[in-house]
């Protein structure tokens, strides 16, 4: 029987992306995760991030979901920015805003998973539980809905203007015709 990559990685000891320490397999909310003892951060294998954040497809109402952006607050700080590697492939991570609007800046590797420093789980279940994933949603579908007005205002100022220009000939023709 052959190992697949998910069961290769598994089994494999990987080097703190951080500090190079190896990291230790454990369980955080059910979820299996790699820790470093020494900076305390944790690498969280991309099929296992909705585990960690528990996150689910609960619904909320309008109003919460306004409430909540009223409420809203980014929940990042300012630090110096670092650059790593993935402890997998080795290959260059990107930094990338959690959920886009969480202020938690954590490096990803796309096939691999996501390392986060000491503090940072914490914040995005803070963020998960607070209805950052609603808003969120949200978000987009305002962009969407905003577009699409303004997709349709064009449309009719178009075709207003087709209109007026199509009466204005006509109105010219029956003055030079009659």
């Amino acid at each position: 029987m052959t190992d697949t990559s998910a069961e290769i990685q598994s089994n494999a000891m990987l080097p703190c992306p951080g500090c190079k320490q190896p990291l230790k397999l454990m369980l955080d909310e059910g979820a299996p995760v790699r820790a470093c003892e020494k900076c305390k951060g944790i690498w969280v294998d991309v099929i296992d991030e909705k585990v960690l954040f528990q996150i689910k497809p609960e619904v909320f109402t309008v109003d919460e979901i306004r409430r909540l952006r009223r409420l809203y607050k980014p929940m990042g700080k300012l630090e110096e920015v670092r650059l790593r590697v993935c402890p997998a492939c080795k290959e260059l991570m990107y930094r990338k805003n959690w959920g886009g609007h969480s202020g938690v800046v954590v490096d990803r590797c796309a096939q691999h998973g996501s390392w986060y420093d000491e503090g940072e789980v914490e914040k995005i279940r803070e963020y998960v539980r607070l209805g950052g994933i609603e808003f969120e949603k949200l978000s987009l579908t305002e962009q969407g809905l905003s577009g699409l007005q303004s997709k349709l205002n064009n449309e009719v100022t178009r075709l207003d203007i087709r209109i007026d220009s199509a009466y204005r000939r006509a109105r010219l023709w029956n003055l030079l015709v009659f």
